[in-house]
């Protein structure tokens, strides 16, 4: 049986609802930022993923790292695509599949984004000091080592933007 936290909860439902409640509270100042940038988080999520692959990505492996369906992706990738932020190459090999990938204006775009994105994680966390941010990652970083199934996309996950830096 699980160790009771305070209140008779469990140890691991108690973490679960402050990793969620963290989460939440960060998530809604950084889309109040990205609204202030006329933009969504969905929105800039496809458009960081896709900064990253300079070769683009095909509608499944953007929705893998995004962790939705395809079917989700449709309605932001098709408005991304009316203003000129991405567009649709038909995969030579395969005729009936394509590449979603940045325009250069999107790739402008992702590239303020990004930046502006970072600056305003280190604004919601500055809070806390560096040292409790690093023990913190340390502890996520081994539970994700439990949680993860081998061969998954690891780091390359909703949100991360910069997963190159974070390892």
């Amino acid at each position: 049986m699980r160790a009771a936290a305070a209140g008779g909860r469990s140890i691991s439902l108690s973490l679960w609802l402050r990793l969620l409640k963290t989460h939440n509270l960060i998530l809604r100042d950084l889309r109040r930022a990205m609204a202030a940038q006329g933009i969504t988080m969905p929105r800039f999520e496809v458009l960081a993923q896709l900064a990253r692959e300079p070769g683009g990505l095909t509608s499944r492996e953007l929705a893998r790292r995004l962790l939705v369906s395809a079917g989700n992706l449709t309605g932001i990738v098709a408005h991304l695509e009316s203003e000129g932020l991405v567009r649709r190459e038909v995969i030579a090999r395969d005729r009936r599949s394509h590449r979603i990938v940045l325009t250069p204006e999107g790739r402008r775009l992702a590239s303020r984004l990004i930046s502006r994105h970072r600056r305003d994680i280190d604004r919601v966390l500055r809070p806390v000091a560096p040292a409790t941010q690093e023990r913190l990652r340390s502890l996520l970083g081994g539970i994700l080592s439990v949680l993860e199934p081998p061969g998954s996309l690891g780091n390359r996950t909703q949100g991360d933007h910069h997963a190159r830096e974070a390892e």
